[in-house]
């Protein structure tokens, strides 16, 4: 070290150069200049017919302007105020001016900060109202939706934020829609299908006719579901439903956030089980119109929900004789068999993945009582699937005992209690609780992302609503705040996934 401090010492003196000596500063080069954007702002004075009042940006490094306007902007065609030092700010090669040049903002805009023989990009995001895409839905003539059963015809138009991968992306068409659920239709904050005449993609998902509008109204959070799908998606189940968080503004007002969520059905991009497979629910709430039959060890009736069938038709006839089989072979003497037993009905990996995730959850309907689905090809096993309706797990319920991290409550249910009694089975529990349990970081991670995603959300949400402070049937705790909500929804997860490691462990 010290010889090279040596040669240092003796170059610099060869140059005339000494580290007190600031004569020879090369001032005579002149050196790149960067521009810098000191301010960025939309002043309403600029733009009348878009803003209420002046809205501030926030400058990240020079390399994003990220603004947000709380109030919904049709169009987002805006003039900006903003200082440049030392340059000019370009847009494809032209130069935005200050309080007169109009972008564009329904999209990210790429622009470039342009200085003295150097340039940096620079990203421009506007965001409104919530960030969130927004669905517009007019009935004729303005009509109420009031009821599950019949159709209203109208007019949907949905319009993607900042945010979303099709920014700036206007939908529109003529659509149907009813009221759904079962007691989520008594709440104030309704549900909602969605059927279109032909095929179409929403938010960038795979086309279809049939959608759903999930209002999560006893979820303060408005996460439980898509923390579970999230679950699901790192899951070996085959299907998992793909969700977008939305604001919701029906026949012109604003209804709050909502979840806009592919229906569950038989489809090659949804359930695909064929065209003469089934999707099936374990259905407490079925209706007399429904197809139903019973199982011996399962006690709510299992729905036929597609395909369409009639008692004692050969379809029907088909999967009534299947799950008969798969549980007299469950429940029978030689269960554990590997070649005859209940692995040659019931595909075991979606069993134990369906299982684990509804566990973990501690999922109160979970309990093979309703929104409990199956699938079943014809000539394959019957598997666990989709996942469904958790609004009232993660600690989201005052009964049964589901609001307790501790304790279990899928594994009570008879077709999985004797399942338990398999090592085999419970070798393949302990193995992919463990990839659930490791993966808490990134599980944690990804409500802490969708919880920022809709912190303004939540705000309009329960400015509408007004269920932050107060009791909706069934919470078992009231935290107040958004945050404090979300926060008590991982402390409790973690405690749970704590419990059960130790559970699992121990067999």
């Amino acid at each position: 070290m010290k010889k090279v401090w040596l040669l240092l010492t003796m170059l610099a003196v060869a140059w005339g150069v000494s580290s007190c000596d600031d004569s020879n500063d090369f001032s005579d080069v002149e050196a790149p200049v960067a521009a810098r954007l000191e301010g960025f702002r939309f002043l309403a004075s600029n733009n009348l017919m878009s803003l209420i009042s002046d809205v501030e940006c926030s400058v990240v490094g020079d390399s994003l302007v990220d603004c947000h306007i709380p109030h919904i902007v049709d169009g987002k065609v805006l003039v900006p105020s903003f200082e440049v030092e030392g340059g000019r700010l370009m847009l494809n090669g032209e130069e935005v001016i200050s309080d007169v040049t109009a972008l564009d903002c329904s999209r990210p805009l790429n622009m470039e900060l342009v200085g003295t023989d150097h340039s940096s990009a620079c990203r421009l995001c506007v965001k409104c109202f919530t960030g969130l895409p927004v669905v517009y839905i007019d009935t004729e003539n303005k009509a109420a939706i009031t009821s599950k059963e019949e159709y209203l015809k109208g007019i949907m138009r949905v319009v993607e934020d900042i945010v979303t991968r099709g920014a700036g992306d206007v939908f529109e068409c003529a659509v149907n829609i009813r009221g759904r659920g079962n007691s989520t239709w008594g709440f104030p904050k309704k549900p909602y299908k969605i059927k279109f005449d032909e095929k179409f993609s929403l938010l960038g998902e795979p086309a279809d006719k049939e959608w759903v509008l999930l209002a999560n109204y006893t979820d303060k959070t408005s996460l439980r579901g898509e923390t579970a799908f999230d679950l699901g998606r790192m899951s070996n189940l085959d299907y998992t439903p793909r969700t977008h968080f939305v604001e919701l503004i029906l026949n012109g007002v604003y209804s709050g956030t909502y979840q806009l969520c592919e229906q569950l059905k038989v489809a090659e991009q949804r359930v695909n089980v064929g065209d003469d497979g089934f999707l099936l629910e374990i259905d407490s709430k079925a209706s007399a119109a429904d197809v139903t039959f019973d199982i011996a060890h399962i006690g709510q009736p299992i729905n036929i929900k597609e395909p369409a069938v009639l008692v004692g038709d050969e379809a029907y006839s088909y999967v009534k004789r299947f799950i008969e089989q798969a549980d007299a072979v469950l429940f029978g003497a030689n269960f554990k068999d590997e070649a005859e037993g209940y692995a040659k009905y019931l595909d075991v990996e979606s069993f134990v993945d369906w299982y684990l995730i509804n566990e973990i959850g501690k999922n109160n309907d979970a309990c093979f009582f309703t929104s409990c689905y199956m699938n079943l090809s014809r000539g394959g096993k019957l598997k666990m699937g989709p996942l469904w309706d958790f609004d009232i797990a993660f600690g989201n319920v005052n009964y049964n005992g589901c609001d307790d991290p501790e304790g279990f409550w899928i594994k009570r249910v008879p077709w999985f209690t004797r399942m338990f009694e398999d090592a085999r089975f419970v070798e393949k529990i302990k193995e992919r609780f463990a990839c659930f349990y490791e993966s808490r970081e990134s599980i944690y991670a990804e409500i802490n992302a969708n919880a920022d995603y809709l912190k303004y959300s939540a705000v309009e949400n329960n400015n509408k609503w007004n269920t932050l402070y107060n009791y909706t049937w069934p919470n078992n705790l009231i935290w107040g705040a958004y945050e404090n909500e979300v926060q008590s929804m991982k402390m409790w997860l973690e405690k749970r996934f704590q419990w059960l490691n130790e559970q699992f462990a121990a067999m």
